[in-house]
């Protein structure tokens, strides 16, 4: 299931896609007419192509199958298949899980990953944006993150002359602003890079005040 995750797929266009659909030289789906919407192209990681050449080699002869893409005893899915399923899987593991939280999961692994959000919309097909906005749970540190990287391109943009000859952030400083970074809402990537980033800046100072020191 957490292959169905990445793509981000409604139960209804899971059910709905045929072998055709499936482009495999250029590793993407093509999602047609989903809910009245407009078509649209969902591409693939190469996990997701290896678990669709796994399932597609023990699935049947095609010729003795819908050419629907997923079926259950040699019959397209039925409408609930998916939420069955996963009802299933979820009670061996002691959660409860729908196939719509998957596409939840999906926008929000991908916008924490760094992916645009109109991107997003596009993946999962939404008209509104706010609708994929409200799908996802962004951590302020990603937000914080996208904010001080736009600002840091703005300020170089409109830096003038006599800016360049303003004194650097001492180490410091540089030190206080990872510890502030720190305290924020971090994912655990970001939390590891940014303690990593305050222990070279700590071994940095150390060094520099090792030099300053005088000698016996």
């Amino acid at each position: 299931m957490h292959h169905v995750t990445l793509i981000g797929l409604r139960t209804g266009e899971i059910r709905n896609l045929k072998l055709q659909n499936i482009e495999w030289d250029a590793k993407r789906l093509k999602i047609e007419q989903s809910k009245g919407l407009k078509d649209r192209q969902i591409y693939l990681g190469q996990a997701v192509l290896d678990a669709l050449k796994t399932y597609l080699a023990i699935r049947g002869q095609a010729q003795a199958l819908p050419d629907n893409v997923f079926v259950y005893r040699h019959a397209p899915l039925s409408l609930s298949y998916c939420s069955q399923r996963l009802e299933t899987y979820g009670s061996r593991c002691g959660v409860k899980v729908r196939p719509h939280q998957l596409r939840h999961s999906c926008a929000t692994l991908l916008l924490n990953a760094g992916a645009p959000v109109l991107s997003v919309q596009m993946i999962l097909g939404h008209k509104q944006i706010d609708t994929t906005l409200g799908y996802a749970r962004l951590y302020d540190g990603t937000l914080a993150a996208d904010y001080y990287s736009a600002m840091n391109r703005i300020e170089q943009q409109l830096a003038l002359p006599e800016d360049a000859h303003k004194e650097p952030p001492r180490v410091g400083q540089l030190i206080a602003l990872a510890d502030a970074l720190r305290s924020g809402s971090l994912n655990p990537a970001q939390t590891e890079l940014v303690r990593a980033l305050r222990e070279g800046l700590g071994q940095l100072e150390d060094v520099k005040v090792r030099a300053q020191a005088p000698a016996d």
